[in-house]
């Protein structure tokens, strides 16, 4: 009788084998990696929200480049948002101010009527306070001992303690409480804090007549090459110039100033979209399936997906 192999061992009945490692490769199994090409990514002059080209462009200080009417209409949105929620929020406080406050002063009511009853005994005669059902002075109501007294405090407290679902009383209500909504804006791409005060415009440079090529539009000051999405720009801080990060390293920091403009620091730019793995953008997506590619079931995107199950398995 021969041993056979591990997989026939513990195929089992058809339609519920167990697959080896390879076979759930081939089926699509796991995390499924595709490369993106340069058409996924926004090119370098594109506007992170609008993703087309900008035409009042400021960068923020993480060097993500906004059309500035699109970037004002989220801060805007974002701060009634907030202000919207920062509303429900002090309204909850308030009413759980008053709560507290009413729940205070009936426990302060409960005690002084407990008091009365038990230093009075059964020699007055009360009444059921509105408040706390205790009883109060001026009715005709007989307390006979305090006994009585005491046992109609326990149950009470019974009553409290009791896990009665079907009293109205004791049904459980669900509370969510709203938190303390942060008050800041912020980048819709780095999820940083963002003001307004913290946009700097984007002084670009034009391509010389005759010179263009590929659809450039830009070109650097100081060494008049024209900008890809691979080139490498920094934005000169205040005056917004944007130059090639050659051209800053080589001559305007040695100098220190540029058009009349003492240079205060610079924002590296965020790159735009070429297909390489090292021009520093997102060139590869991931997604992660609990069945197989392969198994009809799953979404069919991704270069390495499986083809249909090869080993009579069926996923319905």
């Amino acid at each position: 009788m021969g041993t056979g192999s591990r997989h026939s061992k513990n195929a089992g009945t058809m339609g519920s084998e167990n697959l080896t490692y390879a076979e759930k490769k081939a089926l699509g199994f796991g995390t499924i990696k595709e490369r993106l090409g340069k058409e996924t990514v926004k090119d370098f002059d594109h506007c992170g929200l609008g993703l087309t080209h900008a035409v009042d462009p400021v960068v923020t200080p993480e060097g993500v480049l906004y059309d500035r009417e699109h970037i004002l209409q989220c801060l805007l949105h974002q701060k009634k948002d907030i202000a919207r929620k920062m509303k429900t929020w002090e309204a909850e406080q308030a009413r759980d101010a008053d709560k507290a406050t009413a729940e205070e002063d009936a426990k302060r009511l409960a005690e002084l009527e407990k008091f009365e009853l038990e230093n009075t005994g059964g020699a007055g005669n009360y009444k059921p306070s509105a408040a706390t059902g205790t009883a109060t002075p001026g009715t005709e109501t007989h307390v006979s001992s305090s006994a009585d007294v005491a046992a109609t405090l326990e149950e009470k407290n019974r009553m409290k303690t009791m896990k009665a679902f079907w009293l109205p009383s004791k049904t459980p209500t669900a509370e969510i409480k709203a938190e303390k909504p942060d008050t800041d804006t912020k980048c819709p791409t780095t999820l940083k804090k963002l003001r307004l005060k913290d946009l700097l415009s984007v002084k670009w440079t034009r391509v010389r007549k005759g010179e263009e090529s590929g659809g450039s539009r830009y070109m650097c000051p100081v060494t008049f090459k024209t900008y890809t999405n691979s080139t490498k720009i920094v934005v000169l801080k205040p005056s917004g110039h944007a130059v090639s990060e050659e051209a800053w390293s080589k001559v305007v920091k040695g100098e220190g100033n540029y058009d009349g403009h003492r240079v205060k620091g610079v924002i590296k730019l965020q790159r735009g979209g070429s297909g390489f793995a090292g021009s520093g953008t997102q060139v590869e997506s991931k997604t992660e399936f609990m069945l197989g590619a392969g198994s009809g079931l799953a979404d069919g995107r991704g270069q390495n997906r499986g083809a249909t199950s090869k080993f009579g398995l069926r996923f319905n």
